[in-house]
């Protein structure tokens, strides 16, 4: 594409963005993709316009995160790879886990300054919460490669940037561990930038270790949810995630009534219902759900198991490294909303026993419920 043609994109963008900044709805659908203006519109329900760059984390607590991750040594084979590309394309190199926090960079003399005037260097926060529409951000919302251009930056202090982003998806669990982005200005934009990123993206993946598997069958349910079963990846419903997590909670079994109780409470919902569910869980584990009373038949790793455990022997540090987020946060079963409540107020409860700066400092990033009281923690230990 040439540098007019880009130009003219680049325009015709930008007054789509002042008109939806100005509180008008853009009128060519063609010009912003769907994905872009729903990012535009969940962008201005978290920031305002008075945002212009990223916020920063710690940069020795960034350095000891890069060093612990995963990403840090599956990244290794792929790095001269990404170096060249950096020099030669004249751009900027961001790993980023999965709560947008960028780990690792790698820039041109050309991008350098450029990157560090907004933030986006080892220790910026660009998920979409922080900073609005961007390609970490987007890629982490979509789990999918993304191109952002030019005005299709929320913050108007990276209109002048291209970036290029995919997220970086564990084979075996199928969790996005984070993010590849690399960056650039405008009128470098080329259409195989996506795609070359996607394929390192996707061969850091390949390199990740893999993890032994804690019981035949795994249910994380603390933020970001996923069930593994005999080391596959399982797609379940919310419905099914919470089935599973009531079972595991009830480890006794439960009746049919006592099931539809825990899971729909009030609503006008028929056990009949509940049984084709029951029907198409049983059919994703092989069977490996009894009835009469109804309870899982194999080994269970349950997340929430174990951090109320560690709640309940005081192991606060333990607790803090565990949380991820609330009990299945979307949920409203009556029995998990009861559970959440619980494990989320003795979360806060165990933050005045946590001596851990680094820990705490990551909760706080990672957005952890009751960051007020994180925040009050930290104060308390620093002060």
């Amino acid at each position: 594409m040439s540098v007019r043609a880009l130009c003219q994109r680049r325009n015709r963008i930008e007054t789509q963005w002042d008109s939806f900044m100005s509180g008008k709805q853009p009128t060519a659908a063609d010009v912003v993709n769907r994905d872009i203006m729903e990012s535009w519109q969940r962008s201005t329900r978290r920031l305002t316009q008075q945002t212009t760059l990223a916020p920063v984390a710690d940069e020795y607590l960034t350095r000891h995160q890069w060093r612990d991750s995963p990403l840090y040594r599956a990244t290794l084979a792929e790095r001269d790879n990404m170096d060249q590309l950096v020099h030669e394309g004249e751009m900027v190199a961001a790993i980023a886990d999965s709560a947008g926090h960028l780990l690792w960079t790698s820039a041109s003399s050309f991008m350098r300054l450029k990157a560090e005037s907004v933030n986006f260097r080892a220790g910026g926060i660009w998920d979409e919460s922080s900073v609005g529409t961007n390609a970490v951000g987007l890629s982490l919302e979509l789990r999918r490669p993304v191109t952002v251009f030019s005005s299709e930056h929320f913050l108007s202090t990276v209109h002048d940037w291209v970036c290029y982003a995919a997220p970086i998806i564990h084979p075996r669990t199928h969790e996005c561990l984070g993010v590849l982005d690399m960056s650039t200005t405008w009128e470098h934009y080329t259409p195989m930038g996506q795609a070359a990123v996607a394929g390192i993206a996707n061969s850091i993946a390949a390199r990740l270790p893999v993890e032994t598997p804690r019981a035949e069958l795994e249910i994380h349910a603390l933020g970001q949810s996923r069930v593994i079963y005999r080391g596959k990846s399982l797609s379940v419903s919310l419905r099914q995630l919470e089935i599973l997590c009531l079972l595991v909670l009830n480890p006794q079994g439960l009746s049919l009534n006592q099931l539809h109780a825990a899971l729909y409470g009030d609503s006008p919902v028929s056990t009949s219902t509940l049984k084709a569910e029951l029907s198409r869980l049983r059919a994703l584990l092989a069977g490996n759900i009894g009835s009469r009373p109804y309870r899982l038949l194999v080994p269970v790793f349950a997340d929430f198991v174990e951090i109320w455990t560690a709640l309940h022997a005081r192991d606060n540090d333990q607790a803090m490294r565990l949380y991820r987020g609330s009990l299945a946060i979307q949920s409203v079963a009556p029995e998990l909303e009861e559970w959440r409540r619980c494990i989320d107020a003795l979360m806060e409860r165990s933050l005045e026993h946590c001596d851990d700066t680094s820990l705490l400092i990551g909760k706080l990033h990672k957005g952890m419920a009751g960051s007020a009281p994180v925040r009050e923690r930290l104060m308390d230990m620093l002060n």
